[in-house]
């Protein structure tokens, strides 16, 4: 089997150091295909680097490419005979809910003779535009091997942890995509700072990226963002006075077998030229586990502020990490868990000497671990020195993690 792994530490550390974020101002996305990667070469210029990337050629072997498709198109009898009776959360792209889509649920069947009586009517605009999104398939089939994870997107420590035996949550952030023709997301940033990854099994996307940054250029004099970047409002330099400025975002079209990367950070915008099925993970690893770290710290700062008059009030820290987890989707004490769980298996297959299984059943050498534990070690010492409730319970484990890791960089 073949070892994911990356160059010497010692480079890596130099490398890492200088920049993980985006500077240039201006950026082309590289079409490459997946046979002339090297895994090391991208995680050093596409992940670490922060930079989108489109790679053909993904699908050739997955069983989805096979039998959810036919003839260039979604392939309906065998999606209703195989998965009909499961319920799907499902947005409607006509319906405006703040700064998102209102979304239902439907059984997946109905959603289906929805779509293709929709697309035989030649998507008429007097029904409604659904979209089947953020659909937890492979929670809900787990024996289904509809796709294995590419080896380039491996390192993912958010669901090797997720889907772990030691987390009781079920979740994870392994979704499918379905949506006719004209459907689409309105602009956005990732959950948690995260990388993203789209896989195309059918049909074809536009997308449309703004750097880290540019994403101000369109908010309005009020500080808000706009929900759809083709909306004529922003040509009310009144109400928009910086769109004017606006000039390197990047376009990209994603076809059949493609995979778009999206980094952490970069605003985008998506829509669905073609009848299309996706398959979409959000990740991080040690390329952008300091993205999360500070957004993280980011949602804390704002919800001390915003309930500051409460003060006064018993257990006002334990209350702030209740509002930081409806808010952000986790807490200080979720972030210790998750880090300390990572950390963890990293040392123990340090100490044995063997390589590590990660998501999608591949493995990663000692360089890969040691820049792992390299890019953790800062934030669990932070995390130590908090006074914080919610992560003494942690303190000695913290504290020998550290101590641990330590021993691998004198």
């Amino acid at each position: 089997m073949e070892i994911l792994e990356l160059a010497d530490i010692i480079s890596l550390r130099k490398m890492y150091s200088c920049s993980v974020l985006y500077k240039e101002n201006k950026i082309f996305v590289e079409d490459m295909k997946k046979s002339e990667l090297n895994y090391s070469e991208f995680y050093t210029n596409y992940l670490m680097a922060n930079k989108p990337c489109l790679i053909k050629s993904i699908t050739a072997d997955w069983y989805s490419q096979v039998k959810w498709v036919c003839g260039n198109k979604p392939n309906f009898i065998y999606l209703k005979r195989k998965y009909g009776p499961s319920e799907v959360p499902v947005a409607n792209c006509n319906e405006r809910y703040f700064n998102a889509q209102t979304k239902s649920s439907m059984k997946f069947n109905e959603f289906l003779d929805y779509w293709e009586n929709y697309a035989n009517t030649n998507y008429p605009n007097d029904l409604p535009c659904l979209y089947l999104k953020d659909w937890h398939f492979m929670s809900q089939y787990p024996e289904e091997n509809i796709y294995r994870v590419p080896d380039l997107f491996a390192s993912d420590w958010m669901n090797e942890y997720l889907l772990s035996n030691s987390n009781n949550d079920n979740d994870d952030y392994r979704f499918v995509y379905m949506g006719p023709k004209g459907s689409w997301t309105p602009l956005h940033a990732d959950v948690f700072s995260s990388f993203s990854w789209s896989v195309n099994i059918c049909g074809k996307k536009k997308w449309i990226f703004f750097p880290p940054g540019t994403e101000d250029l369109l908010k309005d004099k009020f500080g808000k963002l706009v929900y759809d970047v083709n909306s004529k409002d922003l040509l009310n330099s009144s109400n928009y006075p910086n769109y004017q400025y606006l000039c390197n975002e990047i376009v990209l079209i994603q076809e059949v077998g493609d995979a778009v990367f999206v980094p952490s950070g970069w605003h985008h915008q998506v829509w669905n030229i073609e009848d299309t099925i996706s398959i979409n993970h959000n990740w991080i690893n040690a390329c952008n586990i300091k993205s999360m770290w500070s957004a993280l710290e980011k949602v804390f700062s704002d919800v001390k502020v915003e309930i500051a008059d409460c003060k006064s009030m018993d257990n006002w820290e334990e209350h702030c990490q209740v509002v930081l987890k409806c808010t952000f989707g986790m807490n200080y004490s979720d972030f210790a868990k998750f880090l300390i769980f990572i950390a963890e298996r990293r040392l123990e297959s340090l100490s044995k000497s063997t390589y590590l299984t990660v998501t999608g059943n591949w493995q990663i050498g000692r360089n890969h671990m040691l820049f792992d534990l390299l890019n953790i070690h800062p934030i669990l010492t932070t995390l130590s020195t908090l006074k914080l409730p919610c992560i003494n319970e942690f303190s000695e484990r913290l504290y020998e993690i550290i101590k641990k890791i330590a021993i691998f960089f004198e």
